[in-house]
């Protein structure tokens, strides 16, 4: 023990030895030359481990940080061996500058050891180039997945606006039959002869259909009063006149009141105003609830029958029903009135007119 001791007491003896100056003769140039390098090297070695340790503590996904942690300890160990260059200038402590250089050898022959099968590693992790262009393609494929799932969403939107579509067409394609049953089955029942029966019927099928046209032209959403008493009435070319705030029917309502005026001006053409030069008059009012007055004038007098037609039914049981409201029928002397009354609502609708 003693001799390991003094084994060690010799290692580190400095009385029989010089310091490294004395072999540059003490020059100073010399001297100052080798203390400014060695210490300019240290302070370099020094500064470049910190500034890896600080990534690295601050980058703890950077794969291989071991490795880097042995470079730090390595350059670290080479800073020191510079800066006891610069002390063993002065004093002899070669013991202590041996001990440093051999744990820098050791650090250094660890680093070189480890270095070399981390090489492959570090070369297959993707370059800067080789990361963007894998972004660009998860980017593209992104993108044209984006797309794909638009398409998608379209194409079950446009599956659903064509059921829509389909099971209104179904609807509307009921509805119309059901109109048509119905104005067949009055037709027959109130009219005397087959050759009448038919007129009648084909010219009650020719209003309905003019209804629908109006409709398609809006696209079967609604229609106005004022086009739907121009297209009913005009054809007949005769006087009449509109006048009020225009009213905005839904389609059943349309296809009801379409009905209406046309049953009100054939009984006009044959027993009312239009059989001679008289006129027919649609006032339009508007104030809490429409009122819609058919008023003829002008043609000859006019006796109360009693026999209801379907004219007569179809407005007041029909209209008054889908309206929601009520309808009386006078038959004046000087012309009949009819006179619609209801309740405005989501379905009848009062046309704002709009500013200039």
């Amino acid at each position: 023990m003693s001799g390991a001791l003094e084994g060690l007491r010799a290692f580190f003896e400095t009385k029989t030895l010089n310091p490294h100056g004395i072999c540059l003769l003490w020059r100073p140039e010399l001297i100052w030359t080798h203390a400014t390098s060695d210490i300019l090297i240290g302070t370099a070695y020094f500064s470049i481990p910190l500034a890896l340790g600080v990534f690295v503590n601050r980058r703890p996904d950077v794969k291989f940080s071991w490795a880097v942690w042995m470079f730090v300890a390595f350059i670290l160990l080479c800073g020191v061996t510079h800066f006891m260059s610069v002390w063993t200038l002065w004093v002899p402590d070669y013991g202590v500058e041996a001990l440093i250089k051999a744990a820098t050898a050791v650090a250094s022959l660890l680093t070189a050891v480890a270095l070399w099968p981390l090489l492959p590693k570090a070369l297959a992790v993707p370059s800067t180039s080789m990361l963007e262009a894998r972004i660009a393609e998860r980017d593209d494929a992104l993108s044209e997945l984006r797309s794909a799932m638009d398409t998608m969403m379209e194409m079950r939107e446009h599956e659903a606006r064509q059921k829509l579509l389909l099971d209104e067409l179904n609807h509307r394609v009921k509805n119309t039959l059901a109109a048509v049953q119905s104005v067949a089955t009055q037709t027959l029942t109130d009219t005397v002869g087959m050759d009448a029966a038919r007129d009648l019927f084909i010219e009650r099928l020719m209003a309905l259909s003019a209804t629908h046209n109006l409709l398609v032209k809006r696209e079967w959403e609604s229609a106005s009063l004022r086009e739907l008493t121009d297209s009913t009435l005009s054809p007949y070319g005769r006087p009449y006149s509109y006048s009020g705030p225009d009213l905005r029917l839904d389609a059943n309502l349309a296809v009801s009141v379409g009905m209406a005026l046309h049953e009100l001006a054939t009984n006009a053409l044959k027993h009312g105003a239009w059989r001679e030069r008289g006129k027919i008059e649609v006032q339009v009012e508007a104030n809490g609830e429409a009122q819609i007055t058919w008023r003829e004038t002008g043609g000859p007098k006019v006796a109360q029958r009693a026999h209801r037609g379907f004219g007569s039914r179809l407005l007041e049981r029909g209209i008054a029903q889908e309206m929601a409201g009520q309808v009386t029928l006078d038959f004046a002397e000087d012309g009949l009135i009819c006179i619609i009354r209801a309740p405005l609502n989501a379905r009848l609708q009062v046309v704002r007119p709009q500013a200039a």
